[in-house]
């Protein structure tokens, strides 16, 4: 369908009756409600100049389907600290048995939690000679703390908790070393 027809039926009548150098939009006999501010400053192509809080826009942070968000549901950002006891347990592989067989173990715990796990300290990089090149660079300062691991969680307020002591308790029990025992038997 042709615009032109639409604004003859629509207004009862033709370009013919409308000013010289006019545009369709001159043709409207009231006002429009103002549309929503795309550009950001107040002066869009559709508002004239409209302030939002004159036409009710909501004025809070807004959520991605554009309803308020509550404070429940704000993005934070949380990063928990484990220390890995290397001291006590000098021969135990924590690194072998936090990372699990190609990794599988702590990307389970990533999936399960939504939360990012990170091992980092002195002995988290597996050539110690490329270790000793990467000290002091920016980016690895923490080759000089102790192994520990960092678990970052960025999620919504009401929930963030709970995943980072999920993550936290999962992690805990990989912390404990499994003391492996050898019974031999004579027969």
């Amino acid at each position: 369908m042709r615009v032109s027809s639409l604004l003859k039926h629509q207004h009862g009548g033709d370009f013919e009756r409308l000013p010289p150098m006019a545009s369709p939009n001159q043709m409207h006999h009231h006002q429009s409600p103002p549309m929503p501010n795309f550009c950001g400053n107040g002066f869009g192509p559709w508002n004239h100049g409209a302030h939002p809080e004159r036409v009710g826009f909501p004025q809070g942070p807004v959520g991605w389907q554009g309803a308020p968000q509550s404070p429940s549901s704000y993005i934070v950002k949380k990063i928990l600290r484990l220390e890995i006891p290397t001291d006590t347990y000098p021969n135990f592989n924590f690194i072998g048995r936090l990372l699990g067989p190609r990794g599988n173990s702590l990307k389970r715990i990533e999936a399960s939690t939504g939360c990012r796990v990170f091992i980092r300290g002195k002995g988290s990089i597996k050539d110690p000679g490329k270790e000793e090149q990467l000290k002091g660079r920016p980016g690895y300062e923490h080759l000089d703390d102790p192994l520990h691991i960092l678990i970052e969680a960025e999620l919504p307020a009401n929930v963030i908790d709970a995943r980072l002591s999920k993550a936290q308790e999962i992690l805990e029990e990989l912390l404990k070393p499994v003391v492996r025992v050898r019974v031999s038997t004579i027969f």
